[in-house]
């Protein structure tokens, strides 16, 4: 059928001019503002944590790799405090307070987007075990100089959907926010996790970002709505292992009393410290329970890995915890010690998520599950198995 121009309406014979903007123009100018933001608010979670999606991000920093020997191992314990602890937090105050931050962006001035130092935990193999990036964003890796600060490494962060929250540790005027950083980690772990339904996101990575000084602003973690139960967890990984039989000098709390067994033990941990029998563990806490004697009920136990009972003091229990094959559940989340997904995935989906792709292994009953917190990075589990 031939249309001449004079059957076309008028306003197709002048052109196409409709009123309602077209659906794919108006999500091509919506990406366009997204690229020019750092970050589109999707919806207020509560007054100090929202979601948000993100663009991709460069950014140029200092990489150093972190682990459970470089966060203070063989370390010491003075003044109530386990010495050579370092992570993210602490490496960014550092690199800030000696002037290597200010140095590097005085050397990429130029593709610099905004004043925000930004930290970066990337390569992350669960266990508290990951990389950290510290540095700024930047608007390109093009033209970057060869003679960079010394580790200096380049990532680019996916896009992705963040939970973001806020962080006001110096009590800044105008400013809202957590006044502790930690207040904000037990928020993703505990809260966060309960009145929502989103769960970490693999596909992203966390990062924090900071003023010119080290003070933290911010604390982002990539997140997703679960479509299934694989999705649900997956952010945890598996892996068998074979403990040895462990020593732990230890609170225990009997199933009738409130006291909570982590602050009973805080309470006496100085004494176990002063020992030197936990020097290699200083930064590793271990919670289980112990068969009480009665049916059904258990005794709870929290305490810290030791190399000998000798000369322990008298107010705490000296529990060995048998060895042997173990799955570590461990998870790519290092925002808290919150041992709630791993326990729900060991007591509630191990066949889904583990054992039915592996008929090698069945669960063993005879001994308990064991929780391992480091330095409140990161908390995992070990669930008993047994080799077919």
């Amino acid at each position: 059928m031939n249309l001449s121009k004079q059957a076309l309406p008028q306003q197709a014979a002048d052109g196409y001019s409709p009123r309602v903007k077209p659906v794919i123009l108006r999500m091509v100018e919506e990406l366009k503002q997204m690229e020019m933001l750092s970050e589109v608010h999707v919806e207020q979670v509560t007054e100090l944590c929202s979601i948000v999606d993100r663009p991709e991000m460069k950014v140029v920093g200092i990489a150093l790799p972190i682990s459970y020997e470089s966060r203070g191992y063989g370390g010491y314990y003075d003044s109530g405090q386990a010495g050579g602890t370092i992570n993210d937090y602490f490496y960014t105050k550092k690199l800030a307070a000696e002037g290597e931050i200010a140095l590097l962006s005085s050397l990429i001035e130029h593709q610099i987007k905004g004043r925000e130092i930004v930290t970066v935990r990337t390569e992350v193999q669960g266990d508290g075990n990951y990389k950290v990036i510290v540095g700024m964003e930047v608007s390109s890796f093009e033209g970057l100089p060869a003679h960079l600060p010394e580790y200096t490494e380049t990532l680019t962060v996916p896009a992705c959907r963040y939970a973001k929250v806020l962080i006001n540790e110096s009590k800044s005027a105008g400013r809202t926010g957590y006044e502790e950083r930690m207040h904000a980690d037990e928020y993703f772990v505990g809260e966060f996790r309960n009145d929502t339904s989103y769960v970490y996101n693999p596909a992203g990575l966390s990062f924090n970002t900071y003023d010119p000084s080290g003070e933290i602003l911010t604390k982002y973690e990539p997140v997703m709505l679960p479509g299934n139960t694989a999705e649900q967890f997956s952010s945890l990984r598996f892996k068998p292992v074979t403990l040895p039989e462990m020593k732990i000098a230890c609170s225990m709390t009997l199933p009738e009393e409130e006291e909570f067994v982590i602050t009973k033990y805080f309470g006496v941990q100085d004494q176990v410290f002063a020992t030197g029998a936990a020097r290699y563990y200083l930064h590793d806490y271990y919670g289980f329970p112990v068969n009480s004697g009665e049916e059904g009920k258990v005794n709870s136990c929290f305490g810290t890995r030791v190399s000998s009972f000798d000369g322990l003091p008298d107010s705490v229990e000296k529990v060995t915890v048998p060895g042997g094959i173990y799955l570590h559940i461990t998870q790519l989340e290092v925002n808290g010690d919150n041992p709630g997904i791993p326990y729900d995935a060991a007591f509630n989906h191990l066949e889904e998520l583990y054992l039915s792709a592996h008929p090698e292994y069945t669960r063993d009953w005879s001994r308990h599950v064991i929780a391992r917190f480091r330095q409140a990075n990161c908390a995992s589990v070990f669930v008993p198995l047994a080799a077919e």
